[in-house]
């Protein structure tokens, strides 16, 4: 008899250590509206995944977690706002945890935590952003619906490909499989130098707990024989191909090209977040930065090229005007004032790169356009040690590419 109480206590406990995961699930829906004006695009963030919302009011379901849900919102007129909301145990969350068995597990998780089931955001209108003040004044920048556009875009990309590693690290989908279906669509995210991608992959997908809660459902009713191992198989490989498609039947139009240096620094930019997203690896970056400036120097030089046909004025040849030596290009900048400025400014932050290197500032004519003034740094020892160099400016968020050098 007392093995039997024992028995039941234990069988008891087991039900309580399990209830906030069975009945609350891994995921919470969460409506979203904003306020004065629904209608809003908003990227709802949190430690376990981004949503997006394609316009508010709306309902999105978002993996619980301990961590704050972030909300940012834009509408197409410009009007734009942002919350936070942080997250709290659960009544069940909270009976999971004093069992002392298994509630760890629901905290460390974030299975325990919820978020309240509707959230608000307000709106301000397109005003304008001061960023400081020149002369007295503050200067007021405009709102850029367009480039948060874009970004909203990129975060949409960025969510399937963590969503396909999600399926993986749940054992939904084989390394293999990863593999491939993330090496087919890698030109989503590092547009310059893969090829380009699937279509439509800056459209939101479902939420990641939708697409493992419907694999591990036709897992289970294939094992139980409730569904063939052809309707299994058909309806997994049109979800995973909604995801990231393994073949392209459309591919995506390329992406602009590179003309000047404002669009590279937010290139750059784009890659440091898909970095910080952890969906490319940081050799992938190195090597779509590298590929962007690559971008820049051809479209330099080729207006280099038709701004000297359109004079007249032939190519100098290298003996007549040999290089004094190897050097690395920085900047290109609007204006000399600027460009000198920016180089005293580089010089004073990596003293002990720079400190020791000449200026050498380069006009490039464009044609019907005022000209750019590239600075260029040196001279070093060789191309290896420009090289080098370049890496580690680059490591500390510079642009550099080893180049020629001449006073």
């Amino acid at each position: 008899m007392r093995n039997l109480k024992l028995l039941g206590l234990f069988s008891a406990v087991a039900v309580l250590t399990g209830c906030a995961q069975v009945i609350s699930g891994d995921s919470q829906d969460v409506m979203v509206d904003s306020a004065p004006r629904p209608g809003a695009r908003c990227i709802v963030q949190n430690g376990r995944g981004s949503w997006a919302v394609q316009a508010t009011p709306a309902t999105v379901s978002v993996t619980r977690s301990s961590s704050p849900l972030t909300i940012n919102c834009q509408g197409d007129d410009g009007w734009t706002g942002a919350t936070s909301v942080q997250s709290n145990v659960s009544y069940l969350g909270y009976a999971d945890a004093v069992s002392l068995v298994g509630g760890a597990v629901d905290l460390q998780s974030g299975a325990a935590y919820e978020y309240p089931e509707k959230v608000m955001v307000s709106l301000t209108g397109p005003t304008g952003r001061t960023y400081g003040a020149e002369g007295g004044r503050a200067i007021s920048m405009p709102l850029d619906p367009v480039a948060d556009r874009a970004r909203m875009q990129d975060d949409n990309i960025a969510t399937r490909f963590q969503t396909l590693r999600v399926l993986l690290d749940e054992g939904l989908i084989t390394a293999d499989e990863y593999n491939s279906r993330r090496g087919a669509n890698l030109g989503a995210l590092l547009r310059y130098s893969m090829s380009s991608p699937a279509r439509d992959l800056e459209r939101a997908a479902p939420p990641p707990a939708s697409l493992v809660a419907r694999l591990r459902y036709l897992a289970a009713a294939y094992a139980e024989h409730s569904i063939t191992a052809g309707e299994q198989a058909a309806e997994r490989a049109t979800i995973l191909d909604g995801l990231l498609p393994a073949t392209a039947i459309r591919r995506a139009d390329p992406p602009p090209p590179i003309k000047d240096q404002l669009q590279m620094a937010a290139e750059i930019g784009r890659i440091e977040r898909l970095l910080t997203a952890h969906v490319i690896t940081a050799k992938e970056a190195d090597a779509e930065r590298g590929k962007v400036r690559q971008l820049l120097e051809t479209s330099i030089a080729s207006e280099e090229a038709a701004a000297r046909a359109a004079a007249g004025v032939t190519q100098v040849s290298l003996t007549l005007a040999p290089s004094s030596g190897i050097g690395i290009a920085l900047a290109t900048l609007p204006t000399e004032a600027q460009a000198r400025r920016i180089w005293a400014g580089l010089q004073k932050v990596h003293p002990a790169e720079l400190g020791n290197l000449k200026l050498a500032l380069k006009k490039v004519p464009r044609p019907h356009r005022p000209p750019y003034y590239r600075i260029t740094a040196g001279p070093v020892a060789d191309y290896s040690s420009a090289t080098a160099l370049c890496k580690t400016l680059s490591r500390q968020g510079d642009v550099c590419e080893a180049t020629s050098f001449s006073e």
